[in-house]
């Protein structure tokens, strides 16, 4: 099962290779590696219309799209505003709750967890104690320590990897 965080992902392969777009479908397939795939969890924060009108727009569209595909299934936390800076609030809390809950249901093996937010390492850590692989994946320099330190495998998300059509 992959979880990908939306944002933290976009951001670190723009920084990387200065693009953020890339097919999720397309990456998360590419994760498993040829195992079977029990489904693409796709998180990020959704937009208001506070944000712009353009930003929201093209939001709705590729969420329409992604909504499409039978294995993607989409979380979506909020935004919050602090001294005019957005922030997304709810989404690492939703992976660290999925990933924790999926394993104890047994929904999954192995989890292949597309963040290098290494708040989500103790969630990360009680997976691996149910005797659950956790494999992280992100380019690299953009990866986070603690999480690389609960995970069982890091694997790098390189440029012929991620780049790919969207969804």
């Amino acid at each position: 099962m992959v979880f990908i965080e939306g944002s933290n992902v976009y951001h670190a392969l723009k920084a990387t290779y200065g693009t953020g777009k890339y097919g999720v479908v397309k990456l998360g397939r590419e994760l498993v590696a040829g195992r079977s795939l029990v489904q693409i969890n796709y998180y990020i924060a959704q937009v208001n219309r506070a944000m712009g009108e353009a930003l929201y727009s093209d939001q709705q569209r590729f969420f329409a799209r992604i909504k499409q595909v039978p294995e993607v299934r989409l979380w979506t936390g909020r935004m919050a505003r602090t001294n005019n800076v957005w922030y997304e609030k709810g989404v690492d809390v939703q992976i660290a709750t999925h990933l924790v809950a999926m394993a104890y249901r047994d929904e999954y093996d192995v989890a292949i967890l597309v963040s290098g937010d290494g708040d989500l390492a103790p969630a990360v850590r009680e997976v691996r104690r149910l005797d659950r692989v956790v494999e992280n994946a992100m380019p690299l320099g953009r990866h986070s320590w603690h999480l690389l330190q609960e995970s069982s495998r890091f694997i790098p998300i390189d440029l012929p990897l991620w780049q790919r059509c969207q969804p």
